[in-house]
């Protein structure tokens, strides 16, 4: 039990520093992408590679067509414990940090952006490593859209 932690802790930490790095590229503006009719519709999903019991990130774009807000009320994988929405933050001291984000929201008529160094899905406690050409899925629950499943294939950053 000790030594999970441990590693969980580790593992936590080492991918903070990794993405930690590069500026927050979160964005809800409608560029470079057409919006649905309505609903919500995901595009361009991919996952970090991961070890066995470590952590990756998925990073996609939710496009949101319809008239009303959406929330994203739970999520999923099979291939991880534990699924939390995660953002990176500037912690003040030089250092950027990551913390589990308070505010699920998509706005109407937006496109929110999940990218390295702003908003992700974190995938922890993996019951398989992640390696480049493998795919990860994920079920997104949103309170108006409902579940969404996606797959994202695993690549490294760049």
């Amino acid at each position: 039990m000790k030594s999970t932690l441990i590693i969980l802790l580790f593992s936590a930490l080492t991918f903070i520093l990794f993405i930690g790095c590069t500026a927050n590229e979160t964005e809800t503006s409608q560029a470079h992408f057409e919006l649905p009719d309505d609903g919500v519709q995901i595009v361009d999903a991919w996952a970090r590679p991961g070890r066995d019991n470590g952590v990756s990130a998925i990073y996609m774009h939710v496009l949101n067509g319809s008239a009303v807000t959406d929330t994203l009320i739970a999520f999923s994988s099979p291939v991880a414990g534990l699924v939390e929405l995660h953002e990176t933050f500037d912690r003040g001291d030089g250092m950027m940090g990551m913390r589990e984000s308070e505010e699920p929201f998509f706005p109407a008529r937006s496109v929110v952006s999940m990218q390295p160094g702003g908003l992700h899905v974190m995938l922890m406690q993996l019951n398989r490593a992640l390696s480049e050409g493998d795919e990860v899925e994920l079920i997104l629950t949103f309170s108006e859209a409902g579940e969404i499943t996606i797959t994202a294939p695993v690549r490294s950053p760049g």
